[in-house]
């Protein structure tokens, strides 16, 4: 099940979708889909704010302090990993938390030692803002929002009696936490260098070849098939394909999690094989609520797509402006390709039929050192550390010590990740990872008070694709210190990757379906409004649509067709932010990256 757990983590990181019937234009949202009682009920708790830029005092958002409490953490969603209002706001909550609450401590969805560098700059000065923020390495920071921020910060570091830390808590790369542990060896326990280089090298070897499994991965309308009997086909042709197969794939969620999926691993072509079709069967249920599909091959080798079909209920189904089944159509992009190690593109070479097909095929170096190896390594340099502790404290001190350790941690973090997938046994590895990092950063700072930014999955409470996510461990950590703001959208526009064209701020948000989170948010008849929804009560008339599942808008880095995914508000997060219209977040004009 490694292959088909792994294709799970990929279609997570796109986001998933759901289509629902939409509201034409943003005055018919409230009044299309919200009850009187619940109407009521939202307007006379919403709680209204006048902007989301810092820098205009507090008093619309004095509220807050009561809603806050005693919190030691409080948690911001983003309903999209590009919208300008939302980061914006995420920066006039930490300006509010720091300055009347007392919170020093700021958490990013970014890599730990990377984001640690900023650090010196918002308290002392130290460094390029920018370059510090492109060395966290992914476009989705890398905006004038966060710049902002991180101005702000250095600023009121200046004056503050109790400054604000940068911290980060992610894990994604290896590099720089190798580096740093290498050369706290290298000066206080020299005669182990030569093992930790060893085992490093053994990881940055299998990160460049890292990559058993390449995937594209498209949404299918879900009312189109709701219900129906599905056959999907599709020609294909390998050449030296080993240790996997070539496939279709389909896969149908619920509102708690997968209802149905297909592969192919039984019966997949593997080796080199000329061009055959293959079909398969599933029923799609009525329950239903998101559909992603798409061609796939775990392992090495390369394998061509051509001429695919879906049949419901017998009927071929056609959209030529959404899908381009045959491949043939240069603007329809419908199959998007995030697997680490493989390219996925159009080719002109040896198509079945036309002109054109889709070719999957491995990059990664085939020499590369297995995953499982690179995790051994991992735990071998950490225990290296494990034993030397007691020389290494007196050597270096408590807190250098504890600082190559935890940068030691994230190697392991990584490799184990790179080892298992990004998802492991319905416990998404990544977010357990991170709330570990969180639980260290505040086990370093007794007593202070941290604000973390990251997606609304991450800092959800409640599971959501079957996923456990970041702020679930938490609450398990820290129970009842924890205070989650899960952002929303009405209208406007996002920056995302979009499918074959790169990055792009024109991205549009579709319509809130009726009945979805933004739908009721709206009907509170404000542009920004935060909403405490602690008190919703399962079957009230004013409030009960707060503790029901239902759709709300979830957007990672790429950009989607079918925008919504099933959640739970109330077990999610404890306050929701509605800002009606928003804009495409802001990139820096220097590049991300090292």
């Amino acid at each position: 099940m490694k292959y088909a757990t792994t294709l799970y983590a990929v279609v997570l990181m796109m986001g998933t979708s759901t289509v629902l019937a939409q509201p034409k234009d943003e005055s018919g949202v409230a009044a299309t889909a919200v009850s009187p009682e619940a109407a009521a009920w939202v307007k006379a708790n919403a709680i209204p704010f006048d902007s989301p830029e810092a820098g205009r005092g507090f008093g619309d958002l004095a509220p807050l302090k009561a809603l806050v409490g005693d919190a030691r953490i409080v948690s911001l969603g983003e309903p999209t990993h590009g919208t300008r209002e939302a980061f914006q706001l995420k920066h006039r909550l930490l300006e509010y938390l720091a300055t009347e609450l007392g919170f020093t401590l700021f958490s990013i969805e970014a890599n730990m030692p990377e984001s640690y560098e900023l650090n010196q700059y918002v308290l002392e000065g130290k460094g390029d803002p920018k370059k510090l923020i492109g060395g966290m390495y992914f476009w989705t920071w890398n905006t004038e929002e966060v710049l902002a921020m991180v101005e702000w910060m250095r600023e009121y570091n200046k004056v503050a009696a109790s400054p604000v830390r940068f911290t980060g808590f992610d894990m994604q790369t290896p590099t720089m936490a190798m580096g740093i542990v290498a050369e706290f060896v290298r000066e206080h326990i020299p005669d182990d260098a030569a093992a930790i280089a060893k085992a490093y090298d053994t990881i940055a070897r299998a990160e460049a070849g890292s990559g058993d499994f390449g995937v594209g991965t498209g949404s299918f309308p879900v009312e189109a098939a709701r219900g129906k009997k599905l056959i999907f086909s599709g020609w294909i042709r390998t050449e030296n394909v080993q240790n996997g197969w070539a496939g279709l794939w389909w896969r149908t969620d619920g509102p708690n999690g997968v209802l149905s999926f297909e592969n192919m691993n039984e019966h997949g072509p593997r080796g080199t094989t000329p061009w055959t079709r293959y079909e398969f069967a599933l029923d799609v249920p009525k329950e239903v609520t998101n559909i992603n599909f798409g061609v796939l091959m775990p392992g090495d080798g390369a394998a061509w797509f051509d001429d695919l079909e879906v049949r419901l209920d017998g009927e071929v189904f056609t959209d030529p402006e959404r899908f381009s089944f045959d491949f043939e159509n240069d603007a329809v992009r419908f199959l998007a390709g995030l697997s680490r190690g493989y390219s996925l593109r159009r080719t002109n070479e040896q198509p079945h039929g036309g002109t054109t097909c889709l070719e999957l095929r491995k990059t990664a170096r085939a020499d590369a050192p297995d995953p499982e190896d690179a995790e051994r390594a991992a735990d071998e340099a950490a225990a290296l550390l494990k034993d030397r502790r007691e020389h290494l404290v007196e050597s270096a001190g408590e807190k250098e010590t504890a600082w190559a350790e935890q940068n030691a941690r994230i190697v392991r973090q990584y490799a184990r990740m790179m080892n298992t997938g990004d998802s492991s046994g319905g416990s998404n590895y990544r977010d357990r990872a991170m709330a570990d990092n969180v639980e260290w950063i505040l086990g370093q700072n007794p007593g202070a008070k941290i604000v973390l930014w990251a997606h609304n999955a991450h800092v959800s409470r409640a599971p959501i694709w079957g996923q456990i996510w970041m702020g679930s461990h938490l609450e398990k950590k820290f129970p009842g210190q924890m205070v989650v703001f899960g952002f929303s959208t009405g209208f406007g526009h996002y920056t995302a990757v979009e499918s074959g064209k790169g990055l792009s701020d024109s991205n549009a948000l579709e319509s809130p379906p009726a009945q979805s989170v933004e739908a009721y948010l709206a009907a509170a008849e404000t542009p920004m409004c935060f909403l405490d929804i602690r008190a919703a009560k399962q079957g009230d008339e004013g409030s009960g649509w707060a503790a029901q599942i239902r759709p709300m808008r979830s957007i990672g880095a790429m950009a989607m067709n079918g925008q919504f995914t099933p959640v739970n508000p109330k077990q999610a997060f404890d306050i929701l932010v509605y800002q009606h219209r928003t804009t495409a977040a802001k990139q820096l004009d220097t590049r991300p990256g090292r």
